[in-house]
Protein backbone atom coordinates (compact mmCIF):
# COMPACT_ATOMS: atom_id res chain seq x y z
CA UNK A 1 0.00 0.00 0.00
CA UNK A 2 1.49 3.32 -1.07
CA UNK A 3 0.30 6.43 0.81
CA UNK A 4 0.26 9.80 -0.89
CA UNK A 5 -1.23 13.03 0.40
CA UNK A 6 -2.85 15.18 -2.26
CA UNK A 7 -3.96 18.82 -2.22
CA UNK A 8 -7.51 17.70 -2.79
CA UNK A 9 -7.72 15.83 0.50
CA UNK A 10 -5.15 17.81 2.50
CA UNK A 11 -7.84 19.34 4.68
CA UNK A 12 -10.16 16.34 4.62
CA UNK A 13 -10.58 14.69 8.01
CA UNK A 14 -13.33 12.27 7.02
CA UNK A 15 -10.87 9.50 6.22
CA UNK A 16 -11.48 6.15 4.59
CA UNK A 17 -13.32 3.09 5.81
CA UNK A 18 -13.07 -0.69 5.55
CA UNK A 19 -15.82 -3.26 6.11
CA UNK A 20 -14.90 -6.71 7.38
CA UNK A 21 -17.25 -9.68 7.18
CA UNK A 22 -16.70 -13.39 7.35
CA UNK A 23 -16.26 -16.11 9.89
CA UNK A 24 -13.82 -18.10 11.96
CA UNK A 25 -14.64 -21.33 10.23
CA UNK A 26 -12.74 -24.12 11.93
CA UNK A 27 -9.70 -25.24 13.90
CA UNK A 28 -7.56 -28.36 13.90
CA UNK A 29 -5.52 -29.30 16.95
CA UNK A 30 -4.75 -32.90 16.16
CA UNK A 31 -8.03 -34.39 17.31
CA UNK A 32 -8.63 -32.31 20.46
CA UNK A 33 -12.36 -31.92 21.07
CA UNK A 34 -14.69 -29.50 22.90
CA UNK A 35 -13.09 -26.30 21.65
CA UNK A 36 -14.29 -22.69 21.55
CA UNK A 37 -12.69 -19.57 20.13
CA UNK A 38 -12.31 -15.95 21.15
CA UNK A 39 -11.41 -13.16 18.78
CA UNK A 40 -10.42 -9.52 19.13
CA UNK A 41 -9.12 -6.78 16.86
CA UNK A 42 -5.93 -4.84 17.48
CA UNK A 43 -5.65 -1.47 15.70
CA UNK A 44 -3.91 1.88 15.90
CA UNK A 45 -5.04 4.98 17.77
CA UNK A 46 -6.20 6.71 14.55
CA UNK A 47 -8.72 3.95 13.88
CA UNK A 48 -12.35 4.01 15.04
CA UNK A 49 -15.07 1.38 14.98
CA UNK A 50 -18.08 2.47 12.92
CA UNK A 51 -20.26 -0.53 13.71
CA UNK A 52 -19.92 -3.99 15.17
CA UNK A 53 -17.89 -5.23 18.13
CA UNK A 54 -14.16 -5.84 18.31
CA UNK A 55 -14.36 -8.92 20.57
CA UNK A 56 -16.38 -12.12 20.53
CA UNK A 57 -16.57 -15.63 21.95
CA UNK A 58 -18.06 -18.65 20.21
CA UNK A 59 -20.02 -21.67 21.33
CA UNK A 60 -18.29 -24.87 22.38
CA UNK A 61 -17.90 -27.05 19.28
CA UNK A 62 -17.16 -30.73 18.84
CA UNK A 63 -15.69 -32.85 16.11
CA UNK A 64 -18.10 -34.38 13.58
CA UNK A 65 -19.09 -38.02 13.92
CA UNK A 66 -17.31 -38.79 10.64
CA UNK A 67 -14.02 -39.11 12.50
CA UNK A 68 -12.45 -35.91 11.18
CA UNK A 69 -10.14 -34.02 13.54
CA UNK A 70 -11.37 -30.55 12.47
CA UNK A 71 -13.72 -28.69 14.82
CA UNK A 72 -16.26 -26.46 13.02
CA UNK A 73 -17.17 -23.07 14.56
CA UNK A 74 -18.62 -20.98 11.68
CA UNK A 75 -18.46 -18.06 14.09
CA UNK A 76 -19.40 -14.80 12.30
CA UNK A 77 -17.32 -11.62 12.16
CA UNK A 78 -18.95 -8.31 11.20
CA UNK A 79 -17.24 -4.99 11.84
CA UNK A 80 -16.26 -1.79 10.03
CA UNK A 81 -13.45 0.67 10.72
CA UNK A 82 -12.67 4.26 9.83
CA UNK A 83 -9.30 6.00 9.83
CA UNK A 84 -7.29 8.90 8.45
CA UNK A 85 -4.04 6.92 8.46
CA UNK A 86 -3.07 3.42 7.34
CA UNK A 87 -0.64 3.12 10.27
CA UNK A 88 -1.95 0.61 12.77
CA UNK A 89 -3.88 -1.35 10.14
CA UNK A 90 -6.22 -3.74 12.04
CA UNK A 91 -5.14 -7.22 12.99
CA UNK A 92 -7.36 -10.14 13.91
CA UNK A 93 -6.26 -12.00 17.05
CA UNK A 94 -7.70 -15.49 17.60
CA UNK A 95 -7.47 -17.59 20.76
CA UNK A 96 -8.61 -21.21 20.96
CA UNK A 97 -9.66 -22.70 24.30
CA UNK A 98 -11.01 -26.05 25.31
CA UNK A 99 -12.49 -28.00 28.20
CA UNK A 100 -10.22 -30.67 29.69
CA UNK A 101 -11.34 -33.90 31.37
CA UNK A 102 -11.70 -32.07 34.71
CA UNK A 103 -13.97 -29.38 33.25
CA UNK A 104 -11.32 -26.65 33.31
CA UNK A 105 -10.74 -24.05 30.61
CA UNK A 106 -7.41 -24.68 28.92
CA UNK A 107 -5.79 -22.50 26.25
CA UNK A 108 -4.67 -24.46 23.19
CA UNK A 109 -3.36 -21.71 20.96
CA UNK A 110 -3.07 -18.07 19.95
CA UNK A 111 -2.74 -16.65 16.46
CA UNK A 112 -2.96 -13.34 14.61
CA UNK A 113 -3.17 -11.99 11.09
CA UNK A 114 -3.29 -8.61 9.36
CA UNK A 115 -6.56 -7.88 7.63
CA UNK A 116 -6.07 -7.85 3.84
CA UNK A 117 -5.55 -4.38 2.35
CA UNK A 118 -7.15 -5.22 -1.02
CA UNK A 119 -10.94 -5.72 -1.29
CA UNK A 120 -12.05 -9.26 -2.06
CA UNK A 121 -12.71 -12.68 -0.59
CA UNK A 122 -9.98 -14.42 1.35
CA UNK A 123 -9.28 -17.70 3.08
CA UNK A 124 -6.49 -17.62 5.65
CA UNK A 125 -4.92 -20.43 7.66
CA UNK A 126 -3.63 -18.94 10.91
CA UNK A 127 -0.82 -20.81 12.63
CA UNK A 128 -1.61 -21.25 16.31
CA UNK A 129 0.88 -21.39 19.16
CA UNK A 130 1.02 -21.09 22.94
CA UNK A 131 3.73 -20.15 25.44
CA UNK A 132 5.83 -22.89 26.95
CA UNK A 133 8.12 -22.93 29.94
CA UNK A 134 11.89 -23.23 29.69
CA UNK A 135 11.90 -25.03 33.03
CA UNK A 136 11.63 -28.83 32.92
CA UNK A 137 10.13 -28.78 36.41
CA UNK A 138 7.26 -26.54 35.34
CA UNK A 139 6.72 -28.67 32.24
CA UNK A 140 6.48 -31.75 34.45
CA UNK A 141 4.01 -30.17 36.90
CA UNK A 142 1.95 -28.80 33.99
CA UNK A 143 1.59 -32.28 32.49
CA UNK A 144 0.58 -33.71 35.90
CA UNK A 145 -1.86 -31.04 37.04
CA UNK A 146 -3.07 -29.92 33.61
CA UNK A 147 -2.16 -26.24 34.08
CA UNK A 148 -0.97 -24.49 30.93
CA UNK A 149 0.85 -21.21 30.55
CA UNK A 150 -1.16 -18.45 28.91
CA UNK A 151 -0.76 -14.76 28.11
CA UNK A 152 -2.38 -12.26 30.47
CA UNK A 153 -3.84 -10.54 27.39
CA UNK A 154 -4.44 -12.37 24.10
CA UNK A 155 -3.67 -9.15 22.18
CA UNK A 156 -0.05 -9.58 23.23
CA UNK A 157 0.44 -11.91 20.25
CA UNK A 158 -0.37 -9.04 17.87
CA UNK A 159 2.29 -6.76 19.31
CA UNK A 160 6.01 -6.66 18.64
CA UNK A 161 7.20 -5.66 22.13
CA UNK A 162 8.92 -8.53 23.96
CA UNK A 163 7.69 -11.10 21.43
CA UNK A 164 11.27 -11.97 20.50
CA UNK A 165 12.01 -13.30 24.01
CA UNK A 166 8.80 -15.33 24.35
CA UNK A 167 9.19 -19.09 24.11
CA UNK A 168 6.31 -20.76 22.27
CA UNK A 169 5.34 -24.06 20.68
CA UNK A 170 3.20 -24.73 17.61
CA UNK A 171 -0.15 -26.31 18.40
CA UNK A 172 -2.56 -26.18 15.46
CA UNK A 173 -4.24 -24.26 12.62
CA UNK A 174 -7.31 -22.03 12.52
CA UNK A 175 -9.19 -21.40 9.25
CA UNK A 176 -10.62 -17.91 8.69
CA UNK A 177 -12.74 -16.64 5.78
CA UNK A 178 -13.01 -12.88 5.20
CA UNK A 179 -14.82 -10.51 2.84
CA UNK A 180 -13.11 -7.12 2.60
CA UNK A 181 -14.63 -3.86 1.30
CA UNK A 182 -12.90 -0.48 1.32
CA UNK A 183 -14.22 3.01 0.60
CA UNK A 184 -12.51 6.36 0.09
CA UNK A 185 -8.93 5.15 0.09
CA UNK A 186 -8.05 6.66 -3.28
CA UNK A 187 -9.73 9.96 -2.45
CA UNK A 188 -7.68 10.10 0.73
CA UNK A 189 -4.42 9.41 -1.06
CA UNK A 190 -3.93 5.65 -0.69
CA UNK A 191 -3.84 2.89 -3.26
CA UNK A 192 -3.79 -0.87 -2.88
CA UNK A 193 -2.02 -1.29 -6.22
CA UNK A 194 -4.97 -2.30 -8.38
CA UNK A 195 -5.10 -0.84 -11.91
CA UNK A 196 -8.39 1.02 -11.38
CA UNK A 197 -7.17 2.68 -8.22
CA UNK A 198 -3.84 3.64 -9.78
CA UNK A 199 -5.69 5.27 -12.68
CA UNK A 200 -7.94 7.12 -10.25
CA UNK A 201 -4.93 8.33 -8.27
CA UNK A 202 -3.19 9.57 -11.42
CA UNK A 203 -6.37 11.38 -12.45
CA UNK A 204 -6.63 13.00 -9.01
CA UNK A 205 -3.03 14.25 -9.31
CA UNK A 206 -3.77 15.67 -12.74
CA UNK A 207 -6.88 17.47 -11.44
CA UNK A 208 -4.90 19.01 -8.59
CA UNK A 209 -2.38 20.42 -11.04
Amino acid sequence: MAPKKTKKNAGNDTGFSIVVGGQIESANFGGIDNLYCKYSFLFGKNWKILHGVDTGISQIARKPNSGESTVIFNFPIDISFKSINAYGWPRLVVSIYGIDSFGRDVVYGYGQMHLPTVPGQYTRYVRMFRPCSSSWWHQLTSSIFGTQLEFYDSKFVGQSDNRDVTRVESTGICKVRLNMISKGMVEFGFTDGTIDELKALVKADADDK
